[in-house]
């Protein structure tokens, strides 16, 4: 694991850091007691059972959302709003943008923090936002400078939004432009009313133009005056645009919506550029069940995936990124990136999502079941165990009153991880979601358990659910079960996955 540690555990030592301007000046003391505190919490995390292997997480402390992710020079690159001093709890002040990089969209590697709040200046926060290229073909970070006053209706100041500009190809070095704020209230057209709480950039192109949103200002929109992206105006607003992180772009002749709202959602429509509307004609719905869903007591709203990044691979593909939430504190982390997921339209413009080919490069030994028909019963499925896990399952029609899968079960069989099928409904750990069997009462169940995270494809990719759970560290075990009748699970293949790091 430490091959992929040693650059950033090699930037804790590091002395230097970056001004306004992009020069190297002397790390104030906050940044340098930020890397002590975040070492010294890496032998904590690391004795964390729970943790997981295969999905990315930093070295320790609080991860949040993820944005800037993009594919460039050969490297997919992910950006994370990141506390150092939080511990594993979410804190207000001193959030960074964090980096990391991947060859493959499998295996990560740590590099230095990107963006640091400008402390001196008032900056206690660089809230989330997105990476593009400008029409240099540069990349560009975009984000929400948060004043270390918290906003209050009525009182300033609010939230800006601000712009830096790669210095090196490696995304490592970053200075921010001399032109910010690019936008703030009362500013280039801006509504000096504007919500003061709005934020999460995100950067999209139509018809050789460019344009921004961001949440909590009702949609607005704002357009890019020059091809340097440093000159922007309010051009309008468009429908939708609710929650946080929105994420706006062209899919298949279309243009998809993605919310972070409770749970993820999302919509699909027609884009016009000139008239700067969104009309919303095609599939409408959840993404992901899992956020909002039986919250741990601490805090009502985190569990599960939120706080998503879709960008474009040199491929073509369209691809989105979440952070993954809810984990218990008191562990020296909180917090991980959701496998990548291949996004797709169906035949009536619904959205599909489908985990990238990739991680199949992780899959270590293979088990098959065809066949097994289930009369009222459950059968622990030898030899398929594991706390890191690939299943696909498929389940033809039967009369049972209810039919699933059991993961992570006890070796006495009183827990698991339960996905149950029922009434139309699919239960999975305590989320519901509504369910439309496939023709002749087939269901499909793509599933990865990784330690306490759980990521469920439902019928290829229709929906999803994400889960945060904390089964016995030795519970391993995999059933299949029938309840009040028969089902028959027509196939079923799961390998051991193998650790990213």
């Amino acid at each position: 694991m430490f091959k992929y540690l040693t650059r950033f555990v090699l930037a804790l030592t590091v002395v230097a850091t970056l001004v306004t301007d992009g020069s190297l000046a002397e790390e104030p003391k906050w940044v340098k007691r930020a890397r002590r505190t975040v070492k010294a919490a890496i032998p904590l995390a690391e004795k964390d059972a729970s943790r997981p292997v295969y999905h990315f997480r930093p070295p320790s402390q609080w991860m949040n959302d993820i944005y800037g992710a993009i594919h460039y020079k050969g490297y997919y690159h992910i950006f994370y709003q990141y506390n150092p001093f939080s511990g594993d709890r979410w804190g207000y002040n001193y959030s960074l943008w964090a980096h990391a990089r991947s060859k493959d969209l499998v295996h990560w590697e740590n590099l230095d923090w990107a963006l640091l709040p400008m402390v001196e200046r008032g900056e206690t926060r660089c809230n989330s936002g997105c990476v593009t290229l400008d029409g240099n073909g540069r990349p560009m970070i975009f984000y929400t400078f948060v004043h270390a006053k918290r906003y209050a209706p009525g009182r300033t100041p609010k939230r800006e939004q601000w712009a830096a500009i790669a210095c090196d190809e490696d995304l490592i070095r970053w200075k921010r432009i001399k032109e910010n704020p690019i936008m703030a209230a009362g500013v280039s057209g801006v509504p000096a009313d504007v919500h003061g709480g709005w934020s999460d950039p995100f950067v999209f192109k139509s018809d050789g133009r460019t344009f921004v949103t961001y949440k909590s200002c009702g949609g607005l929109v704002g357009e890019a005056q020059n091809k340097e992206l440093t000159k922007w105006k309010y051009a309008g607003k468009i429908d939708g645009v609710s929650g946080e992180c929105p994420n706006f772009f062209p899919l298949q002749g279309k243009w998809v919506l993605i919310r972070s709202t409770h749970p993820l959602s999302y919509i699909v429509g027609d884009f016009d550029a000139k008239a700067i509307s969104f009309e919303k004609n095609g599939g409408a719905g959840t993404v992901d069940y899992g956020f909002g869903k039986n919250p741990p007591k601490d805090r009502s709203w985190t569990r599960g995936l939120y706080g998503t990044n879709a960008f474009t691979d040199k491929d073509g593909r369209r691809i989105l990124v979440g952070w993954i939430c809810g984990f218990k504190p008191k562990r020296g982390w909180n917090g991980c990136m959701s496998l990548p997921r291949v996004l797709t339209l169906d035949k009536a413009n619904r959205l599909i999502q489908t985990p990238a080919p990739e991680l199949k490069k992780l899959r270590g030994k293979h088990h098959e079941i065809k066949g097994l028909k289930l009369e009222s019963e459950a059968q622990l499925l030898k030899d398929i165990e594991g706390d890191a896990l690939e299943i696909i399952a498929q389940f033809a029609g039967g009369d049972a009153d209810a039919f699933g899968l059991r993961l992570r079960q006890s070796e006495d069989g009183k827990s698991a991880i339960t996905i149950r099928c029922a009434d139309g409904k699919l239960n999975v750990a305590g989320t519901v979601v509504p369910l439309a069997l496939n023709d002749a009462g087939k269901l499909k169940l793509h599933v990865f358990i990784d330690r306490s995270v759980l990521e469920v494809f439902i019928n290829d990719g229709r929906t999803s659910v994400t889960r945060v759970e904390y089964p016995g560290d030795k519970d391993l075990g995999v059933s299949v079960f029938a309840e009040n009748g028969s089902v028959t699970l027509k196939s079923l293949d799961a390998w051991n996955m193998k650790s990213i790091w």
